[in-house]
């Protein structure tokens, strides 16, 4: 289904808009009213939208999850997997295009929330592809998407809070480590 490209040209628009406020401001002091007036668009467009900030804010967690997920599931996991450097570089890549707001996302206490609605759908949705794919039981799927993404969040908080002083080659090879061998034993 085609978007009209209004409804994007809004969507967008308040994205940038959230990316922005929520640099200066907590997320519950964050208005309809200051979001559209950033967005230069009207409130009545928004809320012909959505319901209400969180209704917004849902919808594009659920956006970032969905690329994300296209990301990592896109291609057959078996050759994700066998390639994690690919995938990795593939990741950071998606969280280039606005550094600053992923990283103040997945590092901001108030902001938590968004980054963990993200994790819970990326982690469902990879989940169930590893399911399919490597033919293993609904509990090992889950326990290894959850270990992939819950160790790489990890690290990539610890990576931008600046606890962690490594290159970025050094982080990839860290990360893709852990995961690897954490996963060794669940698909074999």
């Amino acid at each position: 289904m085609r978007i009209d490209k209004r409804v994007q040209r809004t969507n967008q628009a308040l994205k940038n808009s959230f990316r922005d406020l929520s640099k200066v401001h907590k997320y519950r002091d964050i208005t309809v009213k200051e979001l559209t007036d950033n967005a230069k668009i009207n409130r009545k467009t928004f809320y012909l939208h959505y319901d209400s900030i969180d209704d917004f804010v849902n919808t594009f967690a659920d956006e970032m999850a969905s690329q994300l997920l296209v990301i990592i599931a896109g291609k057959p996991l078996h050759d994700t997997l066998t390639h994690p450097g690919d995938l990795f570089d593939s990741v950071v890549d998606y969280f280039e295009q606005s550094r600053d707001f992923y990283a103040f996302i997945i590092t901001s206490d108030d902001y938590s929330f968004l980054s963990r609605r993200v994790e819970r759908i990326v982690c469902d949705g990879f989940a169930s592809a590893l399911k399919d794919e490597f033919n293993i039981s609904q509990i090992d799927a889950y326990i290894s998407a959850s270990f992939i993404i819950r160790n790489t969040l990890m690290l990539f908080r610890l990576f931008e809070k600046g606890q962690v002083k490594l290159t970025k080659n050094e982080f990839k090879d860290r990360l893709i480590r852990l995961n690897q061998s954490g996963l060794k034993t669940f698909l074999d």
